[in-house]
């Protein structure tokens, strides 16, 4: 049975994701230890500095999706099923960094599919409460876990679906946010294909850290944050970084 991280990363005319691809490839080796496959275009792959054995998966991005006004190049994660080269495929965004090896115990699972439900906001103010913004629990596709098998692909056939008719099911489910959204859209897709019942889910809270949090330093181990007049240092654990200044860092 073969095992391996899939990652997507396309730049943005904003956003360098190549560079915080190669922060996270970094991780990835040194921490969870597993084959990678990024999926990427070669406008993004060419800036990249050389990272060692990785495998290298080339798709145009679909484009029109926006975030703040700017280019979100995010609704291409329904392909990761057809994609991964893997049997069992931890799917990650690039902007979480494991800082520890805690993932790599989710690829031994018998479940076909996992994905994180909750998030902890490391301000501790409680920033992620997201049912009040829809009819639907979210879920934070920023980390799952699947195996190729019939129950995976059945839901990942659902999130084409449902991504197709974006605009009826977030009417339906009265979703605040117009513009896609893998967490909603896998959300859904789950709900569908589960009969309206409860899912499988990672048993983890992703710790996350808002985008109005500055990262002042990056290191191997953790990163430095400001939060107003505040500055902590998180040391040996995972974090989803959702401000992509980091970059700059």
């Amino acid at each position: 049975m073969t095992k391996g991280i899939l990652l997507f990363c396309f730049d943005t005319p904003e956003t360098k994701y190549h560079k915080v691809l190669e922060r996270c490839v970094g991780l990835v080796k040194k921490n969870l230890q597993l084959e990678i496959t990024v999926v990427t275009n070669y406008e993004t792959f060419k800036k990249l500095r050389p990272l060692g054995f990785v495998n290298y998966k080339f798709i145009e991005p679909e484009l029109g999706n926006k975030k703040n006004g700017k280019e979100w190049r995010n609704v291409d994660r329904h392909m990761a099923y057809e994609l991964s080269p893997y049997d069992t495929t931890l799917v990650m965004d690039i902007d979480y960094f494991p800082f520890t090896d805690n993932l790599r115990q989710f690829l031994d699972t018998d479940y076909d599919f996992l994905v994180s439900k909750q998030a902890f906001d490391l301000t501790n103010r409680n920033s992620f409460d997201h049912r009040r913004w829809s009819m639907i629990d979210m879920v934070w596709a920023t980390v799952l876990v699947f195996r190729k098998s019939v129950k995976a692909k059945r839901i990942f056939d659902m999130v084409k679906y449902v991504k197709k008719y974006y605009a009826y099911f977030n009417e339906l489910y009265r979703v605040y946010d117009k513009n896609f959204r893998n967490d909603y859209a896998f959300a859904i897709a789950l709900e569908q294909t589960n009969g309206f019942i409860n899912y499988d889910t990672l048993p983890i809270r992703l710790p996350t850290l808002p985008p109005d949090c500055e990262i002042v330093k990056f290191t191997d181990t953790g990163v430095a944050w400001q939060y107003k007049d505040n500055i902590n240092y998180t040391e040996d654990q995972d974090v989803h970084v959702l401000n992509k200044e980091l970059i700059n860092v």
